[in-house]
């Protein structure tokens, strides 16, 4: 049997490294195939395991982001992640409106806001969306990614994720004939992600508890609702550390004669008021303050959200003895074993809304919590924070101020029986339904095998020519126009506003330098005409000086001249008179007179 396991990123395939390496041990061939990139290790489990496994292959899934009509699919599947939530049924969860009103086309927002919701407007709406997904087109290139791979089952393992192909990897295996499972990641997937609004073949859920959440929010056959249990957690069932307790604490830098209480953090969103490390710190403060003397001098471990490590820069606890904070994305490794070794080693653990809350719990540890106002959102507002209250009585040790919190703290360490009791009843509730001793993951892989023995015929929505050309119009109205402008959520929204504000700034800056540019051509004109002005009236000076200098040139000359008539006429006439006084009968007449 050939099995595609795919996910939004590797990471997420942490959840189902017990599945892959019993369906690698059955000799089935596995290839698993992630649609995104990340940095929190996953990437190199998978090559782990390929290493291994000789069955066992890792690809990139091809991503229909660049079909023309995606930009509308994901708009429509980011609306329907919004519709899903004004329901009345999620009236007090108001973090899963605000978590993703922000993605909600505002046409979507404008039809669902609490005037149209008192009209019942959010129920159509939310009809509309559903067809509209349900006759999409199959993407071309994820269906011949399946056609190459041609597995016997397809695992989607992120189809509660809008972001992820799984929905258009989903469509395509029905295309194909490609019997499909979807495998539910972790214990909130049902009842604050993404709806199942196209229904696989099957699906696998923890427990009871689920299997009511797929059948009643989700519209999912019950017959199709398989309960396995948690597989995800068997390795902790399962879990020996390899080094001791003195040996981690001196990693981690506890004391080791000490016992130790683990605080885990969570990655809330959206984001509270105060961040969650302000809150941890004032905690620390408060078990240093306490009466009891095992719990003031015990040592505090903290494991911050490889998410959210950007919150603590602002925080520090230096001068706070015997704390530690410490660990990293629990994928493979080192930082896996620091995981599980922190919880084994722990005398119990404390955190807000995590998942760490089950596997401490499995591993046998004492879990508290704080309900504070500040949180209420991302706790009580959340159906599966309050799984963790109610079933068989809850898991958590819950308070409401941190002096019963520490109190009840200093009984937990000190080993409170009665929390074993209420441990094990949830557990057997909620994560290994058929009894603790019973694993969950062959019941997974039995139930994957029984979906690939099942034939599946193509099944593809009849789409007619209105349905075609009403996909066609909506497809494009994504892209431009009004259409486009409809629906825009707020990301876009902001993302236009940025870009006319740096259109008009860049713009500005235009004008500015055109601005400038002209002032200099200007004065770059007025130098030069000044220039031609200075040139033009030192050539007319010039002209002049020279029609001067000609003119005094012609003066003198005609001067010269006229002095040199008047010296030839006076020679001449010096000349005449010589002559006639030479003349004989001028002499004679000379003569006579004299006489």
């Amino acid at each position: 049997m050939k099995v595609l396991l795919t996910a939004l990123h590797f990471a997420n395939l942490r959840i189902f490294e017990p599945v892959i390496r019993e369906l690698a041990e059955r000799g089935h061939t596995v290839v698993l195939a992630a649609d995104e990139r990340e940095t929190f290790g996953g990437h190199a489990l998978v090559q782990a395991l390929a290493s291994e496994y000789p069955t066992v292959r890792w690809v990139w899934a091809p991503l229909a982001r660049e079909e023309p009509w995606f930009p509308v699919a994901q708009k429509v599947r980011f609306a329907l992640d919004y519709v899903r939530f004004v329901h009345r049924r999620y009236a007090d969860a108001p973090k899963l409106r605000l978590r993703n009103i922000s993605r909600a086309p505002r046409v979507v927002r404008w039809l669902t806001s609490p005037p149209a919701a008192m009209l019942g407007l959010h129920v159509p709406v939310q009809a509309a969306l559903q067809w509209t997904e349900q006759h999409l087109p199959v993407s071309d290139r994820v269906k011949a990614f399946l056609e190459t791979e041609s597995p016997d089952v397809l695992v989607l393992a992120s189809l509660t994720v809008s972001r992820s192909s799984a929905m258009d990897q989903l469509k395509a295996a029905r295309a194909l004939a490609i019997p499909t499972v979807a495998a539910i990641q972790s214990w909130d997937h049902l009842s604050s992600k993404a709806p199942l609004h196209i229904a696989p073949d099957m699906t696998l859920v923890w427990n009871e508890v689920q299997k009511q959440e797929a059948v009643e929010m989700h519209g999912l056959p019950a017959d199709s609702v398989v309960v396995t249990g948690a597989q995800c957690y068997d390795q902790c069932f399962a879990y020996q550390p390899l080094r001791s307790s003195d040996e981690f604490c001196a990693t981690v830098g506890l004391d080791p004669a000490r016992p130790f209480i683990l605080y885990v953090c969570s990655a809330m969103s959206p984001v509270p008021d105060p961040l969650e490390p302000h809150l941890v710190k004032e905690w620390v403060n408060a078990v240093r303050a306490s009466d009891d003397p095992l719990l003031r001098t015990a040592g505090i471990l903290i494991r911050p959200h490889p998410e959210r490590m950007r919150e603590w820069d602002a925080v520090t606890l230096d001068g706070i003895s015997n704390v530690a904070l410490h660990g990293g994305a629990p994928i493979a490794g080192d930082a896996k074993a620091d995981y599980f070794d922190s919880l084994h080693y722990s005398a119990a653990v404390v955190g807000l809304c995590t998942s760490a809350f089950l596997e401490a719990a499995i591993l046998g540890q004492p879990v508290l919590t704080l309900q504070l106002p500040a949180y209420r959102i991302h706790q009580e507002g959340m159906a599966h924070f309050r799984y963790l209250l109610k079933v068989e009585g809850g898991l958590l040790e819950s308070a409401h101020e941190l002096s019963t919190h520490t109190r009840q703290l200093a009984a937990a360490i000190r080993g409170d029986s009665a929390h074993e009791k209420r441990r094990r009843r949830f557990l057997a509730a909620f994560v290994r339904p058929y009894g603790l001793d019973h694993a969950a993951t062959p019941r997974f892989v039995d139930a994957v095998e029984r979906a690939a023995r099942q034939k599946r015929s193509a099944n593809v929505p009849a789409r007619s020519r209105v349905t075609s050309g009403v996909v066609a119009r909506l497809s494009l109205a994504g892209t431009h126009g009004l259409g486009r402008w409809l629906l825009m959520d707020e990301g876009d929204i902001e993302r236009v506003e940025r870009n006319r504000t740096t259109e008009e700034a860049r713009e500005q800056r235009s004008a500015d330098r055109i601005a400038r540019r002209e002032a200099k051509q200007r004065a770059r004109e007025e130098v030069i005409r000044r220039t031609d002005e200075h040139r033009q009236r030192k050539r007319e000076l010039q002209l002049e000086r020279a029609r001067a200098k000609a003119a005094r040139r012609d003066e003198r000359i005609h001067v010269d001249e006229e002095r040199e008539r008047r010296k030839r006429r006076l020679h001449r006439w010096r000349q005449w008179r010589y002559r006639l006084g030479t003349m004989p009968p001028v002499l004679m007449l000379k003569r006579g007179l004299r006489r």
